[in-house]
């Protein structure tokens, strides 16, 4: 039921943001939620380098914003220089150099998979459409309802019919029934999409779509449980009451949002 609760609470606020103001506001909301997500990941990792991370992550984020897109190149390629002369320059005298590897790769890892994932979430928003009306909103909000029916398809079909095992060694109480309660999920969110506010969103394209968008959200969902299996924690947070940490409810979106802006490349240009 907190999962339900938490997503009335926070799914009007996301379409009210879409829908009733202009990008900046959605973006905002976005790259705070992306930071805070990337925020939980360092912990989860436990090997510092909190302030330089993201910092480039909100230098990516606005370039994101600003379509400025080939600075995210020059801002990762800082970081490494930064973490790996920090890797250098302060150690102690006693200390090996063991860690180097793993601590600048961690570093730098995190805001490749938390903030250039999430990055393209912005990167929706602010696509102009001439031809379209309202574009922008109108992939996001189908990202969103996606996103929830699978995740919600998933839980309930898991708990009532689930017997089969997906994934036992990562999240063993995922099954194989809840993934097909979710695609189904995934599915009957893109048919909506199409027939309320998302006409030109064809159906031929709408079915494959979702089986792709819900197939990327269980594979995401599941390498985000097992960065917390080798973490040995079970939440990445505590700040949504029945989801975990932010980067609990991101992990089904940061390999989605890319495939939805390039879907767009692809076939709504």
């Amino acid at each position: 039921m907190a999962r339900v609760l938490s997503a009335i609470v926070f799914l009007p606020i996301l379409f009210a943001a879409l829908w009733l103001v202009g990008p900046i506001w959605f973006s905002a909301i976005a790259a705070a939620g992306v930071l805070i997500g990337l925020y939980e990941y360092y912990r989860l990792a436990s090997r510092g380098g909190e302030v330089r991370g993201l910092a480039a992550a909100a230098a990516a984020l606005a370039a994101f914003y600003f379509e400025q897109r080939e600075l995210i190149v020059a801002i990762i390629a800082a970081l490494v220089v930064v973490e790996l002369l920090v890797q250098l320059f302060t150690r102690a005298k006693d200390e090996d150099f063991s860690e180097a590897l793993p601590e600048a790769a961690t570093r730098v890892f995190g805001v490749l998979y938390v903030a250039v994932l999430g990055g393209y979430i912005i990167a929706i928003r602010v696509i102009e459409s001439s031809e379209i009306p309202r574009l922008a909103p109108k992939l996001l909000t189908l990202f969103f309802i996606a996103v929830f029916a699978g995740d919600t398809g998933a839980y309930y079909t898991g708990r009532a019919m689930g017997r089969k095992r997906l994934a036992p060694r990562v999240s063993p109480g995922k099954t194989v029934e809840g993934a097909i309660g979710g695609l189904l999920g995934n599915v009957a969110a893109a048919l909506i999409a199409h027939f309320t506010f998302f006409p030109e969103l064809k159906i031929v394209y709408a079915v494959p779509l979702a089986l792709v968008m819900g197939a990327l959200g269980i594979t995401g969902d599941l390498c985000e449980s097992m960065l917390k299996r080798g973490a040995r924690a079970k939440d990445a947070g505590a700040l949504i009451p029945g989801h975990g940490g932010l980067l609990d409810r991101l992990d089904s979106m940061l390999f989605n949002a890319p495939l939805l802006y390039y879907f767009y490349w692809i076939f709504l240009k």
